[in-house]
């Protein structure tokens, strides 16, 4: 996918290497810049109106994210994916979402107005088919009710976990998840709702299983061949005899 040509709005109080950090980290995490894309520093300069100073230090702090690489001949390029450890990632991600879910649904800070804005944008967004809004509108409300539990570490382990799926979920979940099961994950998301606004951990913590090994099953068939299980390859003639 090509960058954008254009930076996004600075964050107040973002200045130089922050906002170019930002910004960068927005467009790698959405692929609007392509896995092994290089990175220019004068380019980046131009675009930014800043010195290559910043532009350095944004990619060092990026690269300490494993989001950027540095290559021998010290060109920097967009760090390549890879699920060679997804189920590292996802045995992680249901250890603590599950942590999550339980601590929103015990924390007794589940405002049901709020909790039920989240799932309505989520689930305007699945049927207008538009899979930004989406994952947006979902990330919020899960990082909403994470931020229910009050515990700083779980929050800030929680977010990690969300970003570490960034790309995996804009390269092989959204691409390949049918309409229907877009509107079940709307649902699912809505039983996690309820859970919690109900103060049931138990039910908080099989409804965010549900979420993740549904969204796994569809990365999972992500990989799976396109065509050739279903090529039937026949041989032609009688050989070199027919020719």
């Amino acid at each position: 996918m090509a960058a954008e040509t254009k930076t996004r709005p600075r964050k107040r109080g973002r200045r130089g290497a922050l906002q170019v950090y930002d910004v960068l980290r927005e467009e790698i995490l959405w692929v609007r810049i392509a896995p092994g894309s290089a990175l220019d520093e004068r380019a980046l300069a131009a675009r930014f109106e800043v010195s290559r100073t910043p532009i350095r230090e944004a990619l060092l702090l990026l690269a300490g994210e494993r989001l950027v690489e540095f290559l021998p001949n010290r060109t920097s390029i967009v760090a390549h994916f890879s699920l060679d450890n997804t189920g590292d990632y996802l045995d992680t991600a249901l250890i603590i979402s599950r942590a999550m879910a339980r601590a929103a649904a015990l924390s007794g800070r589940a405002e049901a107005a709020v909790l039920n804005e989240h799932v309505e944008r989520f689930v305007q967004a699945v049927e207008a088919d538009d899979w930004e809004t989406s994952l947006r509108s979902e990330l919020e409300a899960l990082r909403h009710l994470a931020g229910l539990s009050g515990n700083i570490f779980l929050i800030k382990y929680f977010d990690q976990v969300i970003d570490a799926g960034m790309r995996m979920r804009v390269l092989h979940y959204y691409p390949n998840a049918s309409a229907e099961e877009r509107r079940a994950s709307a649902d699912r998301l809505e039983a996690l709702v309820e859970a919690v606004l109900a103060g049931d951990a138990a039910a908080g913590d099989r409804a965010i299983e549900r979420m993740i090994l549904a969204d796994s099953a569809i990365i999972v068939r992500s990989l799976e061949p396109g065509f050739g299980a279903e090529m039937r390859l026949e041989r032609v003639g009688q050989g070199l005899g027919a020719l």
